[in-house]
Parts: structure tokens; sequence; C-alpha cells
């Protein structure tokens, strides 16, 4: 199998290209996510080395400034916002530029925030109940529960927009052969969550859209009394068409590099995905060492009985 390397590590160090994606090659990988904090005159060089099939591009994703003109990051833009307003239109063409930049790099999946629900001061208390350690008290059920009737209130006209945005992307995804991947987050206020996540996949039966499962996220949310993980990656395994590697500690302290002391996700039930032709890509914090990522590729490998292709 392939393992790869988000450049959302080291981007923001290198003022090149060259010198981000051989500081990659040296821990050992050949493959390589591009980031959403990759810069367009990064991603002229990257292409370069693409082309010379000196890196391998797994996934892309949105959104960076390699892939259209303006600021990066994963939310500066959305596809669900209610009433089909502008920014859901500026949304759709960021989406649709980003796979034309993954085409043109030779990935095979764009991966996705599709945006959120406006209910940050609930989630915001639910966070503070993670950090007191209060999880499983009956103040965590009933600010879980205000929570959840919070997003139901406000989550029918964006679901729809959401929809409607898929419908219209799927297309130009399709003719392109690349796979539109929505992420799971770890806050609640994320769209789709699990049930529209599988809603959505029932509407849509494309192989051109899939699930993509961030275990970090999907640890947190299960942390927090949200689900039950190995019960979501068992669900959505027909779906899944990538994976973001990293642990999590203290309930919601997630993109630590495995083994960790205190870790609580359980990698060994991502094991039977292992033989999947689908992206594995390791997603460390920034300041994480060069020396905790390759033990992070060793454990993984050991914890699937495989051999990295890097």
């Amino acid at each position: 199998m392939r393992i790869s390397l988000s450049t959302n590590w080291n981007s923001s160090r290198h003022a090149t290209a060259s010198d981000m994606l051989r500081e990659i090659l040296e821990l050992g990988f050949d493959s390589v996510e591009l980031g959403y904090s990759l810069t367009g005159r990064q991603a002229e060089e990257v292409s370069e080395w693409v082309q010379s099939e000196r890196i391998h591009v797994s996934s892309v994703h949105a959104f960076s400034s390699g892939s259209y003109s303006g600021n990066t990051g994963p939310e500066i833009f959305n596809i669900v916002e209610g009433g089909g307003g502008d920014e859901t239109r500026r949304g759709i063409e960021a989406v649709k530029q980003t796979a034309e930049f993954a085409y043109s790099m030779g990935a095979g999946v764009v991966v996705l925030h599709a945006g959120r629900v406006p209910i940050k001061r609930h989630v915001r208390k639910l966070e503070s109940v993670a950090d007191k350690n209060l999880l499983g008290t009956k103040k965590h059920h009933k600010t879980l529960q205000r929570l959840m009737k919070a997003r139901d209130r406000r989550i029918k006209d964006r679901f729809s927009t959401l929809c409607e945005s898929v419908n219209e992307l799927l297309p130009y995804f399709e003719k392109l052969g690349i796979i539109l991947a929505l992420e799971n987050l770890p806050t609640y206020d994320a769209i789709p969550n699990e049930p529209e996540m599988q809603m959505l996949l029932d509407s849509f039966p494309s192989p051109f859209l899939g699930y993509w499962h961030d275990c970090g996220h999907g640890q947190v949310r299960h942390n927090l009394g949200i689900l039950h993980h190995e019960g979501i990656v068992s669900r959505f395994a027909d779906r899944i068409v990538g994976l973001h590697l990293h642990d999590v500690i203290y309930n919601t302290s997630d993109h630590h590099m495995p083994p960790v002391e205190g870790g609580t996700v359980n990698f060994k039930m991502f094991k039977f995905l292992a033989q999947k032709s689908i992206p594995f890509v390791l997603e460390p914090a920034r300041g994480a060492s060069s020396g905790s990522i390759k033990r992070a590729l060793e454990f993984l490998c050991a914890q699937w009985d495989v051999t990295s292709g890097n």
C-alpha cells in the first residue's frame, strides 16, 4: 500500500515546493496530499515534479491558492449556504477549479469540508464540558441534547442546498474522473453529519462521490459521545474513498502522530481497508518532528501487517 504525507505539515516552512518535497522524500515518502496551505508558486513547481515522475499526488485538499487565485483555507468557501446565495455559487466554482487542479496533478480525489450550521455557541459549550472532564455526566448529556436540537432547527435549508450543490458538481467530477470526497469533521456543527452523509450517498450512488474518513476527527466525535467510531467505519466501509491518519489525546486534541502516550484511536480498526486502492494520508500537526512522522509510518504498517509502497 502507499501512504502519503500532507504538505500542510511543511509547506509554510518552505518558499519553494522543491525544498518542501525534498524534505518529504527524505522521510521515505514518494506520495503527497496537496494541502490547502499550498501557494500558487509552490503548485507550479509541484507540477514539474509530477511531470518528471519524482512525486505522486494522491489527493488534493480544498482550498489552496494553487487551485485558484485567492486566500487559502479549508473553509473559506462552502457549498451549503441556504437560499442559493452568492456564497454557495462561489463555493461551487472554487470546488470546480480545485477539481481541475487535481486533474492536472494526476490526483484522483478532492477532499472537501462542505460547510457548517451556525451554532458555534452550543459547540463551545460541549467543548467546555470535555475540557472540564465532565464527559458522561448529566451535564454532558444535557449539553449534547441542546446542541442536537439547535442543529436540527437550522439544518433543513443547508442540507437541501448541499444536495443541490452535489447534484451540480457530480457530473463535473465524473467527466474528469475524479472523486469528490466529503470529509467528516470533529465538531457537531459540520455538514453533513453521519445520517446526512448516508442520505447523500444513497441519493447519489455514483462512484465519484465518496466519504473521506478523518480518523482523528472520528475519534473526537466518539470521545464527545456523538457516535461510535468503529461502527461508523463499518457503516461507510463501501464508500470510504480515503483516510486522514492522526491520533487524539485529552478527548479533543488531534493531529498527533501515533504511537503517542494517551492516544485514543484504535488504528487496527482500519486494517481491513489497507488492501483497498484508496489514499491513506498522514496528517501531522505543523510542529510535528520528522522522527515522529517516521515512527508513525512504521507503526501503521505494523498495525496492518503491510509493507508501505513508499
